[in-house]
């Protein structure tokens, strides 16, 4: 079984705005989450909401690296919404508390065919919704066909595909209300439909059958305009400004496939002509452009096969100007031309179409690392592009030009990438046996990212000279700008005074938990007050649905006065409280048991 991932604030932080950040603290602190399960991979959960029944959350990992993240509430905002920050806030802290169950795929394995289709059967009859989930999920190709031993066309059921597409269509439209009355279609996401198709597509042109991967995608195409042709005329309207969005992926994957096809002249010529149609037809077809053009010129479009033998122009791989998706079609081609090994032809057209960076990794992996070097330190000015390259050279044992170029980055005018930069410094100098070179870097990654992880790294490679360097280590840290990540590292030294100064400081900070739990016998009052600060906001708002939180704040509170000999300040405190609220019926039993334990 995958061990359970094992996060910090700082993995999770840049999923969510800020405002779902906020509101999924407070769901985590009010213990809003619940029944958090491991699967060998996957981590599920039930959290509170608005709704009756607690929305549903899935989280599957990669290691520690987040693969995707789902909830069923209907948040669409830019981000990961409230529920699944909570969830992974509970993660983080209470990491030990999560059930750990067997993976399905263990739960199912000693069952023989018969036992798995009774199963099926009666999990269809307890929940219909999985009959449609069934059908709908029946694979493409064409049952009782043998896998192909040539490059023959794979048969699929093109008659299934459409009836998935249009049902998809059909189940994915959810309306709601904005806030003058009308109905609006927040919840739906036209663009779902073809992503199983796209799928199918993508796997058979990995798999070298990108003949197959056509006949797919003409199919998805023409069901999803004859799909959006059955919705009514104002469902159309209001997704028309954003209509292109849903396709573009389509269009894409249309112009991969008709390149790495083998096409004659005559083939292209019919699937240009039927795609040039569509883009003057179907809803969002102006994405399917990109098709046109790849079937139109294939290999031989002279400008395209002058840029790739090096006679580079102005115009690049272009006889007039460059649309706007040349960007898209230059990436397409390089990537069938590595995969085909035609190097050179590659760096010539990457050079011609302004393809800078897959220039410079092509240089590097073609045993020209020096040039890419001198080109990069000419004209990057980007960290994160020169961290994606220093990569590249590492990955080719150009250990030395790796390290010379990260240092170069690290003195671009450009800030954002460069804490990453210094990190994976610090790290590779540290492996590499480069003490000096690793300390540099350590210091560095700390001025350009405040956080724990690199005060304590500065502090690994410092070695023997760690008591002279914590002084400037701790001046740096009243620099930071997360009050979190700077109380961290207060708490790591014991430094508790100033860890209450940054949370007393702060506008909002989040992980209260960890700075109560670690000053309580030092500064007992404070914590308290922290505490009864949380309860109180409840109470006082009257939120009877959260009384039992501010009762588990309360009882934390006490028992961090009573532990430091301070019950004569709790139960002046209790009294004052129960008079304030005694008219809340559902409070003041709460309120009387933490009276009477």
């Amino acid at each position: 079984m995958k061990t359970i991932p094992n996060l910090t604030e700082a993995d999770i932080r840049p999923l969510a705005t800020d405002q779902s950040w906020a509101r999924g603290q407070e769901y985590y602190h009010s213990n809003y989450v619940e029944n958090v399960v491991w699967r060998d991979g996957l981590l599920t959960a039930e959290v509170e909401g608005s709704e009756y029944e607690p929305y549903i959350i899935q989280v599957r990992f990669d290691g520690n690296k987040i693969r995707s993240t789902d909830c069923t509430c209907p948040y669409d905002w830019g981000g990961d919404c409230k529920h699944i920050v909570a969830m992974l806030l509970y993660l983080c802290h209470r990491r030990d508390d999560i059930e750990q169950r067997p993976a399905v795929a263990d739960l199912i394995a000693k069952l023989n065919r018969d036992q798995l289709s009774d199963l099926l059967i009666e999990l269809s009859s307890s929940y219909p919704a999985i009959v449609d989930e069934i059908e709908r999920s029946l694979p493409l190709v064409v049952p009782g066909k043998p896998a192909p031993s040539t490059p023959e066309l794979t048969q699929i059921d093109v008659n299934l595909l459409r009836r998935q597409i249009k049902a998809e269509l059909r189940t994915s439209i959810k309306s709601g209300y904005d806030d003058w009355g009308e109905e609006a279609f927040y919840d739906s996401d036209l663009g779902a439909a073809l992503e199983p198709a796209i799928a199918q597509a993508q796997s058979y042109i990995e798999r070298g059958e990108p003949r197959t991967a056509l006949v797919i995608l003409e199919t998805a195409t023409n069901a999803w305009d004859d799909g959006i042709d059955s919705l009514d005329e104002y469902v159309r309207d209001s997704f028309e400004d954003v209509a292109e969005e849903f396709t573009l992926e389509l269009g894409i994957l249309w112009a991969e496939a008709l390149l790495i096809a083998d096409l004659s002249p005559e083939e292209r010529q019919t699937w240009r002509d039927k795609l040039d149609e569509l883009a003057d037809t179907i809803f969002g077809g102006s994405s399917l452009e990109i098709a046109v053009t790849a079937a139109e010129q294939g290999w031989i479009y002279p400008p395209l096969v002058a840029a790739m033998q090096g006679n580079i122009t102005e115009k690049g791989a272009w006889e007039d100007e460059a649309p706007d998706y040349a960007d898209d079609l230059a990436k397409i081609r390089l990537r069938i031309l590595e995969q085909r090994g035609r190097f050179q032809e590659y760096l010539n057209l990457a050079q011609a179409e302004g393809q800078f960076m897959p220039y410079l990794h092509m240089l590097v992996k073609q045993g020209q690392s020096s040039e890419a070097m001198d080109e990069a330190i000419q004209y990057l000015i980007s960290p994160d592009d020169i961290h994606a390259l220093v990569r590249t050279l590492a990955e080719h044992s150009e250990i030395e030009k790796a390290f010379q170029l990260a240092q170069h980055g690290l003195t671009l005018d450009e800030t954002r990438g460069k804490a990453v930069l210094a990190e994976w410094l610090r790290d590779q100098a540290e492996i590499h046996q480069q003490p000096d070179l690793a300390l540099e870097a350590a210091r560095r990654a700390l001025t350009e990212s405040v956080t724990l992880e690199n005060y304590q790294a500065l502090q690994r490679v410092s070695g023997d000279t760690w008591e002279m360097l914590r002084a400037e280590a701790l001046e740096i840290t009243t620099q930071g700008k997360s009050a979190e990540q700077q109380a961290d590292i207060y708490l790591y030294e014991k430094m508790y005074k100033q860890a209450i100064a940054v949370v007393d400081q702060a506008a909002w900070f989040s992980n209260i938990d960890k700075v109560i739990e670690a000053v309580k016998v030092d500064y007992p009052e404070w914590a308290f007050r922290q505490c009864r600060k949380r309860a109180e906001a409840i109470m006082d708002a009257g939120k009877a649905q959260n009384y039992h939180v501010a009762a588990e704040w309360l009882r934390r509170g006490r028992d961090i006065l009573q532990s430091a000999g301070k019950k004569d300040m709790w139960d002046v405190y209790l009294d004052q409280i129960m008079d304030k609220h005694q008219r809340k019926y559902k409070l003041m039993p709460m309120l009387r048991k933490l009276n009477d334990s």
